[in-house]
């Protein structure tokens, strides 16, 4: 994959000079930073799941565009390649931040723009939408988990057949600092400015279940980080979004115990099943 991406990348650039290999380790898409003749910054995406190919494309056309110079701009893409050539944002990486409450405060103002890029219908029967997905993973979920686990997570997604239609906004579905570029943050007194990458999981969806990597992430301990980033998101927690959270981070649990699994990452599988134990325990 990663000859072809270069040969797609100076098909349309004219020159591309590869500068490094930026992809993760769990070998779903190659991301490989590029410099173009006139010395511009281009990174150029192949994904090997047409499906989260054809997620992010969705994304980068409709909703990305809102949120101006805070994401990447789509130069290009290529349906049989299943690939993206990107610009860059500026930043450093977000982990190395994490816990700098401006930067969340930042995170959540960008999140809030993403949120109004459209208006979409309520979703009128979460319940069973949910249910649904658990119902496609129960197979595989039955073989890496207890049947009490399971049963859990059934039982906290029933619950919310009792909330009345939730509105669906644009969502991230991967919004954490893994995938924030940060600016500001290295200088005294500096606006924070948070930037967004890696839309491939991006789709509609209820407003706080975009909040499920900061939940399990950065924010256990320590209340003042998500404080900080609703107060940039510019809206709290309700009973009806914290039953939702906790019960589709639930089912988010099982979903990636079940794809880490199958990636080969069983330290990764086993640290989102501690955290389903956690939700088992009451951690709120």
């Amino acid at each position: 994959m990663r000859t072809e991406l270069i040969r797609y990348a100076r098909q349309v650039l004219g020159s591309a000079q590869l500068v490094a290999d930026r992809s993760w380790g769990h070998g779903v898409a190659r991301v490989l930073e590029t410099r173009d003749g006139d010395g511009a910054t281009w990174f150029v995406k192949g994904h090997a799941d047409p499906e989260r190919y054809r997620r992010e494309l969705a994304a980068y056309r409709r909703w990305v565009p809102g949120l101006g110079g805070q994401a990447p701009r789509l130069r290009a893409y290529d349906d049989d390649r299943c690939a993206l050539l990107l610009s860059a944002v500026p930043g450093e990486a977000g982990l190395a931040h994490v816990t700098d409450p401006e930067v969340q405060r930042a995170a959540g103002v960008l999140l809030r723009r993403l949120h109004g890029t459209e208006a979409l219908p309520p979703w009128p029967d979460l319940a069973a939408g949910k249910l649904d997905e658990l119902d496609r993973l129960s197979v595989r979920a039955s073989r890496l988990l207890e049947p009490r686990e399971l049963d859990f997570v059934r039982a906290g997604l029933r619950d919310l057949s009792g909330i009345a239609a939730p509105a669906r906004v644009p969502c991230h579905l991967d919004y954490g600092p893994r995938n924030w570029l940060v600016t500001g943050a290295d200088r005294h007194g500096a606006e924070r400015r948070v930037h967004v990458i890696d839309f491939e999981w991006a789709g509609p969806e209820v407003w706080a279940n975009d909040l499920n990597r900061l939940y399990f992430g950065p924010w256990r301990g320590r209340p003042d980080l998500a404080d900080a980033f609703l107060a940039g998101y510019g809206r709290t927690l309700d009973d009806a979004d914290r039953a939702i959270l906790h019960a589709c981070a639930a089912l988010t649990a099982v979903f990636i115990v079940v794809w880490a699994q199958r990636r080969g990452e069983p330290g990764f599988a086993e640290a989102w099943r501690q955290n389903l134990r956690r939700l088992m325990d009451g951690w709120r």
